[in-house]
């Protein structure tokens, strides 16, 4: 029988996971709980564990990060669980010899198939060795937690010592480059260049120019030698932007490159051996490419040794299984897009509660990009540092007026409670359970002040003299 410690400072939760654990795994599995990183501490030392599922942020002196340096060297496997998924803690969840991690919410099926497979390996002695990597984690720009970014997080931290080639996929604005740079900071790569080019922006002559070099006289104005950025790119990284756009011609040129490691410059006669990591990114289908002869099957293949799909904006959200409350990515970004405004100018930018709720209703099809325009925008153009839906651009607007967008309607507990009109609740006890709703589906108290109108520090007041408040002003 396997054994499992769960770890997480919700009771409810670990009451989930132990159920979810007890169902659909073919395997038989002893869960323990725990909701203090103290006691996950014991109940490990204590041995006999298989698997640790643990959150990562568990408001203690510990996190689940120090729970898996303590559970590795008992060779127990972790998996763990966040609601604050970044690339900085996935690097880390790898270095230290995590098995993998999963965001919260999390969708059932998922997490009981990760556990069987974990449980499966270690009972075979075939679960994954610590990769070496490196000691330095960068600081990255890329926002969000819904699954699909984990998975890119996930495959971003898998490659940290990988010199193969990288493809990713994905819509125009979805931030194709960020990733590939965040490929780049987290390899052995890091203190050698990263060099990038849109391919889609230059003619076949001036991109082979530019990749390749050229010899004095190659062409008019080719006024004496100069280097590719192959060669630029020496020990480093190179990022062939829009590939999908390239002609079959050049392809042919740069599969040769890939194969031999060695550039020709354009006139020249001579081969250069070059040391460069090379990463692809397209916003086009290239399989369906292939099959419509416009790309190379070779050069696909060569390329996509490893392909990661970049979401759009309207994909990057999850459900909780237990709620069907839909938890998107788009407030962490539009909060990351204003912070970064507020730090450039010098002042504070807030989104009000109407605007913002507009806002995560928009389609976004330009994607992060579209977002990041848009955000600057709004605090350049709005008439104070609170932005309104007045200040919305006019496509915004019309978007918006097409959809019918509105404010939603109050709870459904809320309005139950109206239906007696013989026991009306008072004002004060509507306040309380509309707030009650708020904390159970909303972690951020910022946000909750946000969508109140009040300020943090009259909130807290708030959630004191209603009974509510959890812990110190300061851990709002």
């Amino acid at each position: 029988m396997a054994r499992v410690l769960v770890v997480d400072d919700s009771q409810e939760t670990c009451d989930l996971l132990e159920l979810l654990l007890g169902e659909g795994l073919g395997l038989e599995v002893a869960v323990v709980k725990a909701t203090r990183p103290e006691d996950a501490l014991r109940h490990l030392r204590g041995g006999g564990f298989d698997l640790m599922l643990s959150d990562i942020n568990l408001e203690a002196s510990l996190d689940g990060l120090d729970l898996l340096k303590a559970a590795k060297p008992l060779g127990v496997e972790t998996i763990l669980l966040t609601g604050f998924g970044t690339l900085e803690k996935a690097l880390e969840a790898v270095r230290e010899g995590a098995f993998d991690f999963i965001s919260k919410p999390w969708n059932n099926d998922d997490l009981k198939s990760l556990v069987k497979r974990a449980l499966v390996m270690k009972g075979s002695g075939g679960g994954p060795k610590d990769p070496a990597l490196g000691d330095d984690l960068h600081q990255s720009v890329m926002i969000g937690s819904s699954p699909k970014m984990m998975e890119v997080y996930r495959t971003i931290a898998s490659l940290q010592n990988s010199r193969t080639t990288v493809l990713i996929i994905g819509e125009s604005g979805t931030g194709k480059e960020l990733v590939a740079q965040n490929i780049h900071l987290s390899s052995d790569r890091k203190a050698c260049p990263f060099v990038a080019i849109n391919c889609g922006a230059l003619t076949e002559g001036l991109l082979e120019s530019e990749l390749f070099g050229h010899v004095k006289g190659a062409f008019t104005g080719a006024v004496a030698d100069k280097k590719g950025l192959f060669e630029e790119a020496s020990g480093g990284t190179i990022f062939l932007d829009e590939i999908g756009e390239t002609s079959l011609g050049f392809q042919v040129r740069l599969l040769r490159v890939l194969q031999e490691h060695e550039v020709r410059k354009v006139g020249g006669n001579k081969t250069v051996k070059v040391d460069v990591r090379v990463i692809a990114a397209s916003n086009r289908d290239l399989a369906a490419m292939v099959k419509a002869g416009k790309f190379r099957e070779d050069l696909y293949y060569r390329l996509c040794v490893v392909e990661i799909r970049v979401p759009p904006v309207r994909e990057r959200f999850s459900r909780d299984a237990r709620t069907g409350q839909v938890v998107s990515d788009i407030p962490a970004l539009m909060d990351h897009f204003l912070a970064e405004c507020s730090r450039k100018d010098s002042q504070i930018y807030r989104l009000r509660a109407d605007a913002r709720k507009q806002l995560e209703g928009y389609s976004w099809p330009g994607n992060v990009r579209e977002m990041g325009n848009i955000i600057e925008h709004l605090t350049q153009l709005s008439r104070g540092r609170e932005i309104t839906p007045d200040d919305f651009p006019e496509k915004i607007r019309d978007e918006l007026r097409t959809k019918g967008t509105t404010l939603p309607l109050a709870p459904t507990p809320l309005l139950e409670l109206i239906q007696d009109w013989d026991h009306l609740p008072t004002l004060e006890e509507l306040e309380r359970r509309y707030i009650q709703v708020l904390l159970k589906h909303e972690h951020r108290k910022s946000r909750i002040a946000d969508i109140l109108g009040k300020d943090r520090t009259t909130l807290y007041r708030k959630l004191k003299d209603l009974g509510l408040a959890e812990g110190p002003e300061e851990g709002l």
